[in-house]
């Protein structure tokens, strides 16, 4: 008898629970209920705000009437940590589409310290990544803002010292888009090849860039040359220490899997490029010799860490790209730090046809990021480090 009267004694406990726990509910319902239809919120909106939590409904609960909010928090990219920040600019600039605030709040290089800067632009201008980056890197710049100077800013390679150029090059080409105007300009193709050229940064030592703009004094010769042996090269040749090294390091994986990979030719001095570019000259004229050799002093090969490739069956170089060895250099060079120079379709701002055996050392890690974005050497050494 006694644990039947405490089964039902726990039993009513139980009951009493659950209605206390209803009730609660129940009333804090009714008074977010209250409280959002007061603040202006009907039934629908009151509906689907509910669903938010009660951090949530308290940041709401502090703000007038938004129109917007049901569109915000449905929104996948609703971020509720920065609900405060929707909420407050939003209501202050009904002047501006809320999905522009909206999407300056979330945007991945947003900093609340720059909100207001960042408003005062966008009731100008339409242009959220321009902005962003402007306000973040150039407030201080002096820079004069119109639609263009934004559209180029926000581009990924944008330089600052080269605005004027940028803007100049855009008169003359409103054809291309943005990226492409920053592209060629950080390249140098705003000026003629061979033209207001300066000497090659030593001090960058083996990430000094020789090209069409930037040449190697006649005296020049690279320290710790070294000769590349009988067994990877297909004549004599010299290469740096390091790009030889990393040579034979893919040289031998390459032959792990049955490919041969020999140096036709590395180091070339100044004397030997004069040679062979005036003796191209003579056949084809400096118009078509420049395509494809570099005049003195100007060729990369004087630095020591290019090489010009070939097979087992050394095949000329025109035909290196129908070979298996150039399909798995294209796919695994990188991995050991070198870089095919010339690509194909990159003609324009190498300033050289494609030469599928032509590569350059340069390291790991830089190969590794020119061959996952696609970029020639020039334009990684504009953007990051000349």
């Amino acid at each position: 008898m006694k644990k039947r009267k405490l089964k039902i004694k726990n039993i009513l406990i139980l009951l009493l629970i659950v209605i206390i726990i209803i009730f609660t509910l129940l009333v804090l319902f009714n008074k977010n209920n209250n409280t959002l239809e007061k603040i202006g919120y009907n039934s629908l909106e009151i509906q689907e705000l509910e669903k938010l939590s009660k951090e949530e409904l308290n940041t709401i609960y502090k703000y007038d009437y938004n129109s917007n909010l049901i569109y915000i928090v449905s929104s996948e990219n609703y971020n509720k940590d920065r609900l405060d920040l929707y909420m407050d600019y939003t209501l202050k600039n009904n002047d501006i589409d809320y999905l522009k605030i909206f999407n300056i709040i979330n945007h991945e290089n947003f900093k609340e310290e720059n909100i207001d800067k960042y408003i005062t632009h966008l009731k100008k201008f339409d242009n959220i990544d321009g902005i962003i980056k402007y306000v973040n890197e150039y407030e201080n710049s002096n820079v004069k803002l119109n639609s263009t100077t934004l559209s180029l800013i926000k581009e990924k390679y944008f330089i600052i010292d080269f605005l004027d150029r940028y803007l100049n090059y855009y008169e003359k080409h409103k054809d291309l888009e943005y990226k492409e105007i920053i592209t060629r300009v950080n390249s140098n193709l705003d000026y003629q090849f061979y033209t207001d050229s300066n000497k090659s940064d030593l001090t960058k030592e083996m990430y000094t860039l020789v090209n069409k703009y930037n040449y190697l004094n006649k005296d020049y010769v690279p320290d710790n040359l070294v000769n590349v042996t009988g067994m990877y090269a297909r004549d004599k040749a010299e290469l740096v220490n390091v790009a030889y090294d990393n040579f034979v390091k893919m040289a031998d994986d390459a032959r792990k899997s049955n490919l041969t990979i020999k140096i036709t030719t590395g180091y070339r001095s100044y004397n030997f490029q004069s040679t062979l570019y005036n003796n191209y000259v003579k056949v084809d004229g400096v118009k078509n010799a420049d395509t494809y050799s570099a005049r003195p002093g100007y060729s990369e090969h004087q630095l020591g860490y290019s090489a010009d490739l070939t097979n087992a069956k050394n095949v000329a170089f025109d035909d290196f790209e129908n070979t298996d060895e150039y399909k798995w250099l294209k796919d695994n060079a990188h991995k050991y730090g070198f870089i095919m120079r010339y690509p194909k379709a990159k003609e324009y701002i190498t300033g050289y046809m494609f030469e599928s055996w032509h590569y350059r050392y340069v390291g790991i890690e830089i190969a590794t990021y020119i061959y996952e974005n696609n970029i020639t050497y020039e334009e990684y050494y504009a953007y990051f480090l000349r």
